[in-house]
């Protein structure tokens, strides 16, 4: 297991945020089972160094703590990093302490080889599960989990129950849980004249038009009836006069 050194100096009081910023540094805090919350202060360029190993898998600090007549090693992990959500800067980070004589939980991540034969003929290698957590000591605590995906086919998958993991660690994720697929990345089309899916559409779509032909048919009839008949309260219509007098 990969470990990398992080200097800290102890601090005491209220951090000055501008000032320690001015000095290329940010507050912190380290607490744990064996250590109460301690406020300390680390330069930026170290955590940020630090932060960017954590994407190539879990790291082990050993945090070297001077300062107000300190100086002692504690070995600890990141528990959380703020940032600045404009310039995106770490202005914050939270630390934890860790026992190298008892177990303790750890998320590691996962990171997949070689190409998928279902990515060949078209599908899609979906990441699902990117990280799982695992039980053990500091000293068995793996850096990362890699998994061969070569032989996944479209429709298949691989499981928290199929990673490999070395004596003395326990996996605490739900071994069901899936990590990768392969999808089909097929568009669906509309379907052709012909098809099933066509004829019931045709149908649905018919079956308005022949109402609309229907219902414009009875208008057509109901509007000569209304011709023909008389308008209600209307006078009867005068016999036409016959030509010519009588004799």
């Amino acid at each position: 297991m990969e470990k990398v050194v992080l200097d800290a100096v102890s601090r005491t009081g209220k951090a000055e945020g501008r000032k320690m910023k001015k000095d290329g540094k940010i507050p912190a805090v380290v607490y744990g089972k064996e250590t109460k919350s301690m406020p300390i202060e680390i330069k930026i360029r170290d955590i940020e160094k630090t932060v960017k190993h954590l994407s190539e898998g879990t790291l082990l600090i050993t945090l070297k703590l001077t300062g107000n007549g300190m100086n002692e090693e504690k070995i600890v992990v990141i528990q959380e990093v703020q940032r600045d959500p404009k310039t995106d800067e770490i202005i914050h980070a939270d630390f934890k302490q860790i026992s190298e004589k008892e177990k303790s939980i750890f998320k590691v991540p996962v990171f997949s080889t070689g190409l998928a034969e279902g990515v060949k003929i078209g599908g899609v290698l979906e990441f699902i599960t990117r990280e799982i957590q695992v039980r053990c000591l500091p000293k068995d605590l793996p850096q990362k989990f890699e998994m061969d995906v070569t032989n996944l086919m479209i429709g298949n998958d691989f499981t928290v129950e199929d990673i490999k993991v070395p004596e003395g660690v326990e996996i605490m994720t739900g071994k069901d849980k899936v990590v990768f697929t392969v999808v089909s990345h097929k568009i669906e089309e509309e379907p052709k004249p012909g098809e099933a899916g066509a004829v019931e559409a045709t149908a649905e779509g018919a079956q308005p038009e022949l109402i609309k032909k229907e219902r414009a048919a009875g208008e057509e009839g109901a509007e000569g009836e209304a011709a023909a008949a008389p308008a209600k309260g209307a006078a009867p219509a005068k016999e036409e006069k016959k030509e010519g007098k009588k004799k």
